[in-house]
């Protein structure tokens, strides 16, 4: 019992709680917009990110039924941990479409929104080992 009391005492002193900084490289791209706006008929924004290196995550358009349409360069993706398919280039989603239209733009356009309600998706980048994105919000009328 004495050896377990050192043993916790000692686990306790070795952890350092107050530690903050990342670990890693964690310095996302700056996003020239936060929130793209759309009235309800179709429309068309972008959005420029400051660097170059980044990519979309996919988790994201998987589960709102997008079809996602990759760049076939494995190598940049082994090297930049995106997916084993390849980078994602552009998500065809049932009510918008989100397309990388050079490393450092993307571009949004929506679909008519005959809903009769407000529609509204984030979009995630990914970049080192952190994350960034941006609103996709389009209203009613």
């Amino acid at each position: 019992m004495k050896y377990l009391f050192i043993f916790f005492c000692l686990i306790l002193c070795a952890c350092d709680f107050t530690r903050q900084e990342s670990l890693g490289y964690c310095t996302p791209p700056a996003l020239s917009k936060d929130t793209l706006f759309f009235n309800a008929p179709s429309g068309t924004d972008s959005v420029s990110a400051s660097y170059t290196h980044w990519w979309f995550s996919s988790y994201g358009f998987s589960e709102n039924n997008c079809e996602e349409i990759y760049d076939s360069n494995t190598d940049y993706c082994t090297a930049n941990y995106c997916s084993d398919k390849g980078e994602i280039m552009k998500a065809e989603c049932p009510w918008f479409t989100v397309i990388k239209t050079s490393t450092q733009s993307i571009s949004v356009s929506v679909k008519q929104n005959e809903t009769g309600e407000k529609r509204k998706y984030g979009v995630h980048i990914s970049a080192g080992n952190c994350a960034t994105g941006f609103t996709i919000t389009q209203s009613a009328e």
